[in-house]
């Protein structure tokens, strides 16, 4: 038994260090070099940077900074990851020092090599610039194989169709699918195909007239837009849109899907589990009149709630003890569109951070200490603070706050009755 021990043992240190691409900006000698790749892993948290034909890498925690040969690293094919030896044995080159969270000064070899947050390209963009700025990206088209099934789907299209890409070369969501949707396009070579890129900035206000305009809150977001175009591009019509992850197999399944005027229901994004059980709220204002309804599922994993008003909003929350989504759509605007905003929040050691974003362009950013019991816009969840003294409440749409739990809760964890202190009440209708 204990040679057996030993053997694990060994094996297990000796496994490869598995890294993974994180784009950063990394500038030597104060110039920006694009072709410089960061990869990251954990257990400890390391940074490897590619330049040229040797990797850098340190210890965020440390001031040693240490070089290897590139050949020390297998890199994919895509660039997407890499694998070393479990304990990278380079030699020193030189020290860093950790500016910021995000940022990273080392000097080695005579040369200062500073890594800090990527800063995207905002607004429209060329493939070519494109892969300028990501060069992973290009790594990712070329070795995609697209199915060649849904290359002939996309080739049979026979009406124009106007895809604009909104994406950011800092989503991770982003450099999964758009590399990969560009090449089936370009493979496809269907003149009935067009394509607009949109690089959306850092700080998701930029461009603001597609942001706004759009109703963007994730990316990539692909907006189908059909003719035929009597008067150009500008009377083109929005029949769908992709956002952020695909409802089938793949993006260019989607698209194909949403030009067919077939498109999937998407399944979500979140890890479900089991389903236990669902059912139905009937929702009253304080004057006692309906306002609306709200359908629920409660998962093994997580809660999805989708509340429907008579004025047409709708809310719609995915909630476990420790991350809440919550999207909220509003009423037509005058452009036919109707307005959109979703916040997200995520249970850290010392409280909750939430991001929000929405219709008026851009990201609010909140974390606060708060009480480990969170309420959101999904009946269910409101069980979670029977018993607290304080909750952090999460609205129908912007940001969470702090207060004095004042409701009367029905025994059960699905509540038959909930009454808010603002006179509303959520009556369960059927489970």
């Amino acid at each position: 038994m204990r040679l057996a021990f030993i053997l694990m043992a060994t094996v297990l240190s000796t496994a490869p260090r598995e890294w993974r691409d994180s784009i950063r900006d990394v500038y030597v000698n104060g110039k920006l070099d694009r072709g410089a790749q960061t990869l990251v892993t954990t257990s400890p948290r390391m940074f490897a940077i590619v330049c040229g034909d040797h990797v850098v890498y340190f210890d965020p925690q440390s001031t040693e900074v240490s070089s290897m040969p590139k050949s020390e690293f297998v890199i994919s094919a895509d660039h997407m990851t890499a694998t070393s030896a479990a304990e990278p044995k380079g030699a020193h080159a030189g020290s860093v020092v950790k500016a910021t969270d995000s940022t990273y000064l080392a000097t080695l070899d005579g040369k200062t090599l500073l890594v800090t947050a990527h800063q995207s390209k905002a607004g429209p963009m060329t493939i070519e610039e494109l892969w300028q700025t990501a060069p992973t990206w290009h790594a990712i088209n070329e070795t995609y194989e697209p199915d060649p099934a849904m290359i002939e789907r996309l080739r049979k299209i026979d009406t124009p169709v106007r895809l604009q890409i909104v994406m950011a070369t800092w989503c991770g969501d982003s450099r999964q699918h758009v590399p990969r949707l560009l090449k089936s396009i370009a493979r496809a070579a269907n003149p009935n195909l067009t394509v607009e890129l949109i690089g959306v900035g850092p700080d998701f206000t930029t461009p603001m007239d597609v942001v706004q305009g759009e109703n963007i809150t994730n990316v990539p977001t692909v907006i189908v837009r059909k003719g035929p175009t009597p008067g150009g591009v500008n009377s083109m019509v929005e029949v769908g849109r992709f956002v952020e992850t695909p409802a089938g197999a793949t993006v260019e399944e989607d698209i194909v899907d949403i030009v067919n005027g077939t498109p999937k229901p998407h399944p979500g994004r979140h890890e479900r589990g089991s389903l236990k059980t669902t059912g139905t709220y009937l929702l009253r204002n304080a004057r006692h009149r309906v306002e609306g309804t709200e359908q629920f599922e409660v998962y093994e994993k997580i809660i999805h709630s989708v509340i429907r008003k008579r004025d047409g909003t709708s809310i719609e929350t995915w909630a476990s003890p420790e991350f809440v989504e919550v999207t909220s759509r509003g009423t037509i605007d005058a452009h036919m569109r109707a307005t959109v905003t979703r916040a997200r929040f995520r249970k850290t050691h010392d409280g909750w951070s939430a991001e929000s974003r929405g219709a008026d362009g851009g990201i609010v950013d909140q974390t606060l200490n708060t009480p480990n019991v969170v309420v959101t816009p999904a009946t269910v969840t409101y069980a979670w603070a029977r018993n607290a003294a304080s909750a952090y409440v999460i609205p129908e749409h912007g940001m969470g706050e702090v207060r004095a739990v004042k409701m009367r809760i029905a025994d059960g964890d699905v509540p038959k009755f909930v009454k808010l202190e603002d006179g509303s009440s959520r009556k369960l209708m059927r489970r």
